[in-house]
């Protein structure tokens, strides 16, 4: 503090005090009261020092019960050794561990800072009420330490996940419907009402020049107690219309092939049935030859020695009677041999059907059924219809559902006879439609004469 200079006022007026009191003034070195002075001072200034003493905090007003003045921090414990390290030590809670690390230093420091900053936390308006507040800063007693307080939950999206969900089930679902489910093929126009689960589907093998159709068969599904049957179109059949050679297997190269071509030869086989089909599948022999291969060769007994030589079809047919593995290329040559027979063409369709039932059963069976896929692939490669994946799944699934024991074959019955120059199978119109009615014909209304249109001669 500043020393402030000596005052000669001062001096007189003390000397007229003693002059009244009749005594005499002592004589005063002005620099000595200067010193008085400054320690009068300094001993009033010390006497008015606050100390941690002389503060008194009403701890009540801040808490339910008050709380003690915290002793000086202790000395870092020493580090634990790897036997003590290993045993859970207890957990103790007090006030400085509930307070902000800040706030429990000041409060071992500065005693009235931290009165202070209690008391502006009792004061804020950002807090909870002032009884949660001085819950949550209550000490917790140490042998009843506070539940722990979970973590907070990740937000887990259930109602958008299930949407998604739901939305991904649809389009797989939809998927299926359009794709996948099998449907029924059904013809445009028919006799009326179905049968429940029946179809009727024309399979045509086509020769090397993929012109003629040499094979046709109708193939039933749900017609019979067997559920599945194989109706034989005699290639030589005697057909309507102004062709130059009015045989059925004529019908598809006379109308340029193609899609005309089949048309025309649904429409003819219309004619003789009572009824179009309910779709078609035109098949390369080519096809039919790799579907052997694949397999791994057909188990089947042949019925006769077969030797024919044909340079012009690049056709070599030479096998043995009995029961054999053929290939690809001996299963045709089984197929297309016809002049062995003693009743030509017809011997001829009955090994055919013989043949392809051997094949069905090696199809079906655990071994054929594991090349499927491989199966399926060479037919759509090398066959045309008008079948689409749905269609085809449901024929499938008819015919491995088919008993095998009951698989019917059966040939339009008629009778060879040669007109002009050429030999043809001259159907016989009333048989015809009671083999329809037992084999192929999927609707509840029975085919009579007068649905068919056989000519006769």
């Amino acid at each position: 503090m500043p020393k402030e200079p000596f005052d000669p006022e001062l001096d007189d007026l003390l000397r007229e005090m003693h002059s009244l009191l009749d005594q005499e003034t002592p004589e005063v070195d002005p620099a000595d009261v200067a010193t008085d002075l400054e320690n009068m001072e300094l001993e009033l200034e010390k006497s008015h020092q606050v100390t941690a003493a002389d503060v008194e905090i009403d701890y009540a007003r801040f808490y339910d019960e008050p709380i003690p003045v915290l002793d000086e921090p202790e000395p870092p414990a020493p580090a634990p050794t790897p036997q003590e390290a290993s045993v859970e030590q207890p957990k103790y809670w007090t006030q400085t561990q509930r307070l902000p690390k800040h706030v429990a230093k000041l409060a071992q420091n500065q005693e009235q800072a931290y009165a202070d900053w209690l008391y502006e936390q009792d004061h804020r308006a950002d807090l909870p009420p002032k009884d949660t507040h001085h819950r949550s800063l209550r000490r917790w007693p140490e042998d009843q330490p506070p539940e722990d307080v979970p973590a907070p939950k990740k937000k887990r999206h259930v109602l958008r996940n299930l949407i998604l969900f739901l939305i991904l089930l649809a389009v797989i679902l939809t998927a299926v419907v359009v794709f996948v489910l099998p449907r029924q093929p059904v013809a445009a126009a028919g006799l009326g009402e179905r049968k429940d689960g029946a179809a009727t589907i024309l399979l045509a093998g086509m020769d090397q020049g993929g012109m003629r159709t040499d094979t046709m068969m109708l193939l039933s599904v749900g017609c019979t107690d067997g559920g599945l049957s194989l109706v034989s179109l005699p290639r030589d059949t005697l057909i309507n219309g102004g062709y130059t050679v009015p045989k059925l297997n004529s019908v598809f190269a006379a109308n340029n092939g193609g899609q005309e071509g089949i048309e025309m030869l649904l429409t003819r086989v219309g004619e003789i049935i009572g009824f179009v089909p309910d779709g078609y599948m035109l098949i390369q022999l080519d096809a039919f030859v790799e579907l052997v291969d694949t397999l791994g060769g057909v188990t089947f007994d042949v019925p006769v020695d077969m030797y024919y030589n044909d340079p012009s079809q690049d056709l070599y047919i030479d096998l043995k009677a009995g029961t054999q593995t053929l290939t690809g290329e001996e299963a045709m040559g089984v197929v297309r041999f016809r002049s062995g027979y003693a009743d030509a063409d017809l011997g001829r369709i009955q090994v055919q059907r013989a043949l392809l039932s051997a094949i069905f059963d090696q199809i079906v069976s655990p071994a054929g059924i594991a090349k499927s896929p491989a199966l399926l692939q060479i037919l759509l490669n090398r066959t045309t219809t008008n079948l689409d994946a749905a269609n085809l799944l449901w024929l499938g699934k008819a015919v491995l559902a088919a008993d095998r024991s009951k698989v019917e074959t059966v040939t339009l019955p008629g009778n060879a006879q040669y007109i002009g120059d050429g030999s043809y199978y001259i159907l016989d119109p009333a048989s015809v439609a009671q083999t329809v009615n037992a084999y192929c014909n999927p609707y509840t209304r029975d085919v009579t004469v007068d649905d068919l249109s056989i000519r006769t001669g």
